[in-house]
């Protein structure tokens, strides 16, 4: 059995081949020896979900952060980008970081996208529910 160290290039794409020159099956007849392929398979990922050049991430978001907004990071593949949530903010919508994305393997990248969720708490506390009840009373909003 060998073991080969190998480069895998920055950018490469789902089913693409890395070929390493003479360390395939042995020759006949004295024949050069064949060519040992790689396939690559780029895993799914739980966080992350690759389309094209462009990553797409989720964003959760407490209801407080997307009405007032908000400085929050979000977690790309190799960095932490420090983004502005602008005020009012809806789920569904998405932030586009430019250049955070896969590497297109021609010293390029695509983006980081994070699609927006805005989630309520399950549990609240007395506090919290008295401030929900009190918003509730005071505000006009109505998205029917």
């Amino acid at each position: 059995m060998k073991t080969f160290a190998v480069k895998i290039p920055a950018g490469i794409r789902n089913d693409e081949k890395i070929r390493l020159i003479g360390q395939g099956k042995n020759g006949e007849n004295g024949g050069k020896n064949g060519d040992l392929l790689i396939k690559i398979n780029i895993d799914k990922d739980n966080k992350f979900r690759l389309e094209g050049c462009n990553i797409y991430t989720s964003l959760n978001l407490t209801p407080w952060e997307a009405a007032l907004g908000e400085r929050i990071s979000i977690e790309g593949i190799d960095s932490t980008e420090t983004v502005y949530i602008q005020k009012g903010i809806q789920s569904g919508d998405k932030i586009k970081i430019q250049g955070k994305g896969y590497k297109d393997g021609k010293g390029g990248r695509g983006d980081l996208v994070a699609e927006v969720k805005i989630m309520v708490p399950k549990n609240l506390t007395q506090e919290e529910t008295r401030m929900y009840q009190k918003l509730k009373e005071i505000s006009t909003f109505n998205p029917r």
